[in-house]
């Protein structure tokens, strides 16, 4: 009794699997299959449909010109203050050029003036040393008639010759030492001119410079100009 129970249970069981799996199996086959979503195109008419920019009003397009046109005024004015900012600078160093120039022109002056007093005194210097060796040679005459008064050839006093030999060689002396006071003044004069002379060109040279550079910003200034 106990193996024919055991094989009636395991027919039941195989019965019921069997009928599970074939309800499991026509379950599946009666569900509907949902088709996919179709694509939907956008037509014609929708296009057609879209609204379209409204235009902007006549208001805000005059703000957008008067922007633009304060704009172009606005470089316009920048441009032209360049150029004014150049053109001064410009004369700025053609005013110092024009200073350092009249500074250049004076100081030559001065030297022409010194050169001048330098020249005078060396021909004052000539002229004393040229008495002075005209007061020598009438020493020399006086010392040879003192001789010929020693050997008896002439009447004149030698004490009074010895007396006018001492006066002219006094003389002669004199001349000599303002010659030379001479001299030293005309040297002192043309150190003077070498001075101002060296002085000006120094001027010179920076007048040359700013004028240089008033030159080169003044073309700066007329290329912008054309420019703008």
């Amino acid at each position: 009794m106990g193996a024919q129970e055991e094989g009636i249970f395991r027919k039941k069981e195989f019965q019921k699997r069997s009928d599970e799996d074939m309800d499991l199996f026509l379950g599946k086959k009666e569900t509907p299959k949902t088709p996919p979503p179709e694509q939907t195109k956008p037509s014609y008419e929708a296009k057609a449909s879209s609204p379209k920019p409204e235009a902007k009003p006549e208001a805000e397009e005059d703000h957008e010109g008067q922007i633009t046109a304060a704009r172009a005024s606005r470089a316009q004015a920048e441009a032209y203050h360049d150029v004014a900012v150049l053109r001064k600078k410009a004369h700025m160093h053609s005013h110092q050029a024009a200073k350092l120039f009249h500074k250049y022109r004076s100081n030559e002056a001065k030297t022409q003036k010194c050169s001048a007093r330098a020249v005078s005194l060396r021909e004052k210097s000539e002229t004393r040393r040229e008495r002075a060796k005209e007061y020598r040679l009438t020493v020399k005459e006086f010392d040879a008639e003192l001789r010929g008064a020693a050997q008896g050839k002439s009447d004149l006093n030698p004490e009074s010759l010895r007396t006018k030999m001492a006066n002219m060689e006094k003389r002669g002396a004199k001349q000599d030492a303002v010659a030379r006071k001479y001299e030293h003044r005309a040297s002192i004069q043309t150190e003077k001119a070498a001075k101002f002379k060296t002085r000006g060109l120094r001027f010179l040279e920076r007048s040359r410079m700013h004028e240089s550079e008033a030159k080169n910003l003044t073309k700066r200034a007329d290329n912008l100009e054309k420019a703008s």
